[in-house]
């Protein structure tokens, strides 16, 4: 938004109001000015002349000799090379001593070069000339503002501009722009009415707004026309108005000078006045060719799928059920809140126009949009909000314009739906609350003064206020909302610094913080990199991931205004973040990926949410490709079952975790048989494993991953911060190699608690060390081979203590079905 000063001080009074004094206040009053722009700052001694007579030079047959009246006592001789300059016209003069911001150089980039030109007096093949005739280009002057303008040609101005002024009074060059940086929350400050009231209300300054009057001259709109609000929640109000007799041409100049102030682009009289009523009062407006609407008639409904439009830009737009449209009875003619439709345009033949001035659903206005790639001045202000009380009188304000052109005549009546009019919001407080909320002891006739000053209605009972809120605040909803109305007109530097009582504790991490830190520096030091993903997901991925519909990670919450498609859910799990990066990586020929993640993910307590949900902090990780980097020496050994196992013990290590038991995992993301968890006391603490191949198969990816999960709030109950050590041996182990065949049904585990059971007190340690099934192993068995190391803290074992425990482990093995292999 561009706040043109000139314009500004028509409906408030600013006179003696320095423009940086102006912007720093309104700044520290939270309407922030992010620029304030001087147009035309390279431009200097330029002026207006008029073009007397035309010649050609006599010796040069692209030059022309053109005697000029600029206001002096006598006129000035300017030679040019350019061929669009006549007698009677007025172009703007640069004489002697003048500074342009740029001249014509076909060796720079767009054949101007920026940089600060001086002009001097000077001689064109014999002949004087005194300056030179400017085009837009060389005063930096965006030539598509200027209709009739063209980028190499000399600038014609309008015949009706003075001679001998200076240029910058011209296309108001003279004005100062305050570039707007203004909070979507102030919806009411994206129009000059709307920063006319605020700037008379911060520097206490009178507002004149103008009077709104329609002569309407025409037969009624009631059965000519008809408007409809199909779907009410989408649209809370729709106006319409007719103008007959219409005479297409050019805007005034001041009404042209205005919209440029906004980079606006003049394109004529009714589609001007629809562009400037827009910025003086904030509401979008769109017109129709009234001749072009079927059946006269406009409907507000939402597009059907695959609906086409061709908006004005000429585009050909594809259209789902989510977009708003204005449809007549043969399909839709314009993209609500967003763009017009071709094929209603105006045009140098229209004689009627439908206007149109309507309300539509922010949150549907901004998806369309977005999804499109398509934003305009009218999008933006309905995303932000768009006060309904004023949509009448926009559309009567365009009329009023229309009329005193004398370019149409206005039809009686004005259709007008407004289902549900809000009613007034009337907020109860005192002047103790607002004192109180901002620090400070106001009387109460200032405080009343301020929001009076807002456009605020104060009833006072005793200091007890009812305070009714302006229509067009949508932002007031609240007693908080008063005070700092109150307080940032009073002036945020008035108000005293104290410090505020409050018992200050030690700062101090939690042990899951403590815990996470741990993993990440351990997780690092293994040679993982970590990445930080979207805290959304799909649930698709989860179907990929081979997750069942009743797994509890399907219960995801869904986000009203999601960033894309892509992303509707909170995530309920790290794995589809982590194997989006992963596939990512090894598409762009990285195959050697080993990443992990540390975030939080959220569970609903109930559907549809009524309370913020469960948060656990997580901990995931993938892992393919190859251990070591490719070339000499490396082996370029690929990942396996234990390079995952042996990370994941080594994070349980470092928080102190042990004592846990080893089982086949359940989680469908791993592979059944190449897969386990960690379990204590019947929690899994970790699943980890191989992906399964079905899910490498679903998301394409050609190569083995390995991965864990676990979660910190399972963790937390048995992380321990003590360090357990043991002393050093004094004496030596014994070890024993014992090679067993194995019924199939027996797991390792079931093997393990045998030989554990038996080893008694001094077995140290017990260590799988091969597996085997094939053609030298009988039918029905595996062939499994353990190392046991024994020791005894008070004395070197003997062979006949080792070779007793051996025999009892044997006995209780063959027991259950085993046998040493020969």
């Amino acid at each position: 938004m561009n706040v043109s000063l000139k314009w500004l001080g028509t409906l408030v009074d600013v006179k003696g109001l320095k423009p940086e004094d102006m912007a720093e206040v309104l700044t520290c009053d939270g309407i922030p000015v992010e620029h304030v722009i001087h147009p035309a700052p390279g431009i200097k001694g330029v002026v207006t002349g008029k073009i007397l007579k035309v010649e050609k030079h006599p010796d040069a047959a692209h030059l022309l000799v053109c005697q000029l009246d600029v206001g002096q006592d006598e006129p000035v001789q300017i030679i040019t090379s350019a061929d669009n300059v006549k007698a009677g016209q007025i172009v703007p003069a640069a004489l002697p001593g003048a500074h342009l911001p740029a001249k014509h150089d076909h060796n720079a980039p767009g054949g101007i070069k920026v940089g600060d030109v001086k002009i001097k007096k000077g001689k064109l093949r014999g002949l004087p000339s005194a300056g030179m005739m400017c085009s837009a280009s060389e005063m930096l002057l965006d030539y598509n503002l200027y209709p009739g303008t063209e980028p190499e040609g000399i600038m014609i101005l309008p015949a009706n501009t003075p001679v001998g002024v200076d240029f910058h009074h011209v296309f108001d060059l003279d004005d100062v722009i305050f570039e707007m940086e203004l909070t979507p929350n102030r919806a009411d400050c994206f129009s000059m009415v709307g920063m006319a009231l605020e700037t008379g209300a911060i520097f206490n300054r009178k507002v004149t707004l103008p009077e709104v009057k329609v002569k309407e001259e025409g037969p009624s709109i009631n059965g000519r026309a008809s408007i409809h609000i199909a779907e009410p929640e989408y649209c809370s109000r729709f106006c319409s108005r007719l103008l007959e007799n219409v005479k297409i041409g050019r805007s005034p100049e001041w009404i042209e000078s205005r919209l440029r102030s906004n980079n606006i682009r003049p394109i004529n009289n009714i589609v001007d006045a629809a562009n400037y009523v827009m910025l003086e009062m904030g509401q979008p407006m769109h017109t129709y060719d009234y001749d072009k609407i079927a059946g006269h008639s406009l409907t507000l409904r939402h597009a059907k799928d695959g609906e086409v439009l061709v908006t004005l830009d000429g585009e050909k737009r594809t259209l789902t059920s989510a977009d708003l449209v204005i449809a007549d009875e043969k399909g839709a003619v314009g993209l609500a809140g967003v763009m017009g439709g071709l094929n209603s345009e105006i045009t140098e033949s229209t004689t009627s126009v439908l206007l149109e001035s309507a309300v539509f659903d922010s949150a549907s206005i901004r998806r369309t949009s977005r999804r499109l790639g398509l934003r305009s001045e009218a999008s933006g202000r309905y995303e932000k909000g768009i006060n309904a009380k004023r949509s009448a009188e926009a559309l009567n304000r365009i009329c009023q314009i229309l009329e005193e052109q004398g370019a149409c005549t206005v039809a009686a009546d004005m259709l007008d739906e407004y289902p549900n009019p809000k009613p007034e919001q009337v907020i109860h407080t005192s002047f103790d609350a607002i004192n109180d909320y901002i620090g400070i002891h106001l009387p109460d006739e200032q405080i009343t003064d301020i929001l009076t000053r807002l456009h605020f209605k104060v009833e006072n009972n005793n200091r007890e206020i009812a305070v009714t809120v302006p229509e067009f605040r949508l932002d007031v909803e609240g007693r908080h909302d008063l005070a700092e109305e109150v307080a940032r007109v009073y002036g945020y530097a008035n108000i005293p610094i104290t410090t505020p009582w409050s018992a200050i504790a030690e700062g101090e991490m939690s042990q899951e913080q403590e815990a996470s830190i741990l993993i990440e520096d351990t997780l690092i030091n293994s040679g993982l990199s970590q990445v930080l993903n979207y805290s959304f997901m799909h649930k698709d991925d989860l179907k990929r991931l081979n997750y069942p519909e009743t797994h509890k990670v399907f219960n995801a919450i869904s986000i009203m205004n999601p960033i894309s498609e892509e992303y509707p859910d909170l995530r309920t799990t790290l794995m589809p973040g982590l194997i989006h990066t992963l596939k990512y990586n090894l598409a762009q020929k990285n195959s050697e990926v080993s990443i992990f993640e540390i975030g939080r993910v959220y569970y609903p307590k109930a559907l549809p949410l009524t309370e913020l949900p469960v948060e656990d902090n997580r901990v995931s990780a993938l892992l393919s490709g190859t251990v070591s980097e490719e070339g000499y020496p490396n082996d370029h050994r690929p990942y396996d079952f234990f390079d995952i196992k042996g990370i994941v013990e080594n994070v349980l290590a470092k928080l102190g975790i042990t004592d846990y038991d080893i089982q086949r995992s359940v989680c469908p993301v791993f592979h059944p048989g190449v897969s386990a968890d960690f379990v204590k006391d019947g929690k899994v603490l970790v699943s980890f494993g191989e992906l399964h191949p079905a899910v490498l198969d679903n998301f394409d990816i050609k190569q083995k991953v390995y991965g864990f999960s676990m979660s910190l709030s399972e963790l937390n109950d048995y992380i321990s911060g003590e360090v357990a050590f043991q002393p050093i041996p004094k004496f030596p182990a014994s070890a024993r190699d014992l090679a067993i065949l194995v019924p199939e049904e027996l797991s390792d585990a079931d093997v393990e608690a045998i030989i554990t059971k038996r080893g008694g007190k001094h077995l140290e340690s017990l260590t799988l060390f091969d597996l085997y099934q094939g053609k030298q192993v009988p039918e029905g068995y595996k062939s499994m081979a353990y190392s046991l190391a024994f020791r005894a803290p008070d004395r070197t074992l003997t062979d006949s203590d080792v070779d007793a425990w051996i025999k009892k482990i044997v006995d209780d093995l063959e027991k259950n079905g085993c046998k040493l292999r020969e």
